[in-house]
């Protein structure tokens, strides 16, 4: 691998569009309604975003909640796997030059060699070589991940750290530590999906957040953020970017037998968050 190649999320950050610039992160399922239709929405959609985050389909995905757990079952009933996951990202980004982050679980990562360090190296050099610029592991903490936090130095993959409302000092201090890329904030408890309000202890955790940061790492808030009030009002409160995932798989399961409608819902209403986070 190159050594002074630039990794994408980095150059997002750091390049002409200035760090003020707030930043507009969508989520889609690998394979959600199906593998052709998922490649033509992210193309559909790149435009108007700034980052895409791509989950890879698993079969228990605790992280999330209903609706993302249905955008698994049918990317499963579509015939997906991380092998073909992995391929659409790949032929994706022949197509764009914008950062790729996916998320995933710790086991995907560890199958297909005799030992975990083995895998591990596998399966980021899969990464890499499909475009992949970031991944958030869903069930990694950060007291188990050195082994990752290796393989990534190795392949210039920054492993995204999610931070909660109740994560300590003591641990945000750990993260921010080896945190790269950005710090991806869980804007309240639970699971992933669409919330109607913005509560106050999400406005206080981006507060606290950026203290401790102090500018070096951005902060993308994601988890229940559903409309364009809802980003305009999260960055406001001093955040970088907002990330949405169920509020936009939603549109797919609307539409799941109209994909024109399904593709032009998608673009209008991320173009309106977009729009929302603007300055």
């Amino acid at each position: 691998m190159n050594k002074k190649e630039k990794n994408r999320i980095l150059e997002l950050f750091n390049g002409k569009q200035g760090p003020k610039e707030k930043k507009f992160m969508p989520f889609l399922v690998a394979g959600d309604p199906n593998i052709e239709e998922f490649k033509r929405l992210v193309l559909a959609i790149e435009p108007h975003v700034d980052i895409l985050e791509i989950g890879i389909p698993f079969s228990d995905p605790i992280a999330d909640g209903p609706t993302i757990q249905e955008a698994n079952v049918r990317a499963f009933n579509a015939g997906i796997n991380t092998k073909l996951a992995l391929d659409a990202i790949k032929e994706i980004r022949t197509q764009i030059k914008k950062p790729i982050v996916i998320l995933t679980y710790y086991n995907i990562l560890i199958q297909g060699a005799d030992t975990i360090e083995t895998s591990l190296d596998k399966t980021f050099k899969n990464l890499k070589e499909s475009g992949v610029d970031g991944i958030v592991i869903g069930d990694l903490p950060i007291e188990e991940a050195d082994l990752t936090l290796k393989v990534c130095e190795k392949y210039n993959i920054y492993l995204i750290f999610l931070i909660a409302p109740s994560t300590t000092e003591d641990r945000l201090t750990k993260i921010l530590k080896e945190a790269k890329g950005f710090i991806y904030l869980i804007s309240l408890m639970g699971v992933t999906g669409a919330r109607d309000t913005v509560a106050q202890i999400t406005k206080d955790t981006i507060k606290r957040i950026k203290r401790k940061t102090n500018e070096i790492l951005p902060v993308l808030v994601g988890f229940g953020i559903s409309q364009p009030e809802h980003a305009k009002t999260i960055v406001e409160a001093g955040a970088d970017g907002v990330i949405i995932g169920s509020a936009i798989v939603n549109i797919i399961k609307a539409n799941l037998n109209d994909y024109s409608k399904m593709e032009t819902e998608m673009v209008e209403f991320v173009s309106r968050i977009k729009d929302a986070i603007k300055r």
